[in-house]
């Protein structure tokens, strides 16, 4: 873990698109989404974890759009953990063409019990590997954006 993860590589669909020929703001959503799915399936919240009755579910979501995709273009995800303790798991997601930079997702998560659907302390598997990776990317350059709200410069 000595850089951000790679949970999403693929190539943009046409019907990604929308009436200004670039990818519609939902599939950025989209695209963040099934990056924090992988990240989930990294740290072993998978389909078998989850039909144990655990999960994470999502609690915030900002998405910033920097820059364009269209069809055809390949993007790929990159994901930092910037908090994973207790029920307590924070992601900061990088959508990127090539070098460019062209959106960011910062994700909040809670972890829950699917029986009573409240907060829970993961599994000591999940936790054990969430804190590993947290750890290793305590020490990593933050990049801009995190934490930022809606009109500020």
């Amino acid at each position: 873990m000595t850089g951000p993860i790679k949970t999403l590589a693929q190539d943009v669909p046409p019907e990604w698109l929308d009436q200004n020929g670039h990818m519609n703001e939902a599939r950025y959503l989209q695209a963040f989404g099934a990056a924090t799915d992988r990240f989930l399936e990294i740290i072993g919240c998978d389909g078998d974890y989850i039909a144990q009755g655990h999960s994470y579910f999502t609690a915030e979501t900002h998405i910033r759009h920097l820059d364009e995709a269209k069809a055809g273009d390949h993007i790929r995800v990159e994901t930092l953990c910037l908090r994973g303790e207790g029920a307590k798991l924070h992601l900061f997601h990088q959508m990127w063409i090539g070098t460019r930079l062209i959106a960011t997702g910062e994700h909040f998560l809670l972890h829950v019990s699917l029986a009573t659907r409240r907060t829970t302390a993961p599994s000591d598997t999940v936790a054990a590997a969430l804190s590993r990776i947290a750890a290793a990317h305590a020490g990593l350059k933050r990049p801009g954006g995190i934490g930022r709200a809606i009109g500020e410069a």
